[in-house]
């Protein structure tokens, strides 16, 4: 299935799995879901939305790491792979607010952008979120605590939506 431009959404969710492993492509698709639920029956670009899904997180992952910001770094890779896969300049541009609003924005954002970043919050506060923090802390719990705790009150300030609270 084509979203937009070149790009086909299953080569796309095999790029995330490639790069972001299991958790990666679980992540993508549990967001698109959540959206799904979050705008409760209010329209919304679905192509928006599957693009920034899958490519959200592409910069904290190891091909493009860098030491700044997961959601800047991602913006940063996102765009040219949108360019060179010929998504329209409007679609694309939702597409890197959601990207780079992912943890928090204004109020002046796309609906999509709004939904993104609730959907991700709620994510990383459900217990696949708490799960990976934990892990990621495995040797040193008290740090894992103190990492799911920051994130909990980082998610807690994104979330914009009424309906996300």
């Amino acid at each position: 299935m084509k979203v937009t431009g070149d790009i086909k959404l299953e080569e796309l969710a095999e790029l995330t799995r490639e790069y972001g492993g299991d958790w990666g492509l679980d992540h993508s698709k549990r967001l698109m879901q959540m959206v799904e639920t979050l705008a409760e029956g209010r329209a919304y670009d679905k192509d928006v939305v599957a693009l920034a899904a899958y490519l959200h997180d592409w910069g904290g992952y190891q091909k493009w790491m860098q030491p700044k910001d997961h959601a800047e770094r991602s913006r940063e890779v996102a765009e040219p792979f949108l360019r060179e896969h010929n998504v329209p300049e409007e679609t694309a541009a939702r597409v890197l607010e959601c990207i780079a609003c992912h943890h928090g924005g204004g109020a002046d954002r796309s609906f999509e952008s709004k939904l993104f970043t609730d959907a991700d919050a709620l994510d990383l506060l459900g217990v696949c979120g708490f799960a990976r923090i934990f892990a990621m802390n495995a040797r040193d719990i008290k740090a894992g605590h103190a990492t799911v705790i920051r994130w909990r009150d980082i998610s807690m300030n994104a979330i914009s939506l009424p309906s996300s609270r």
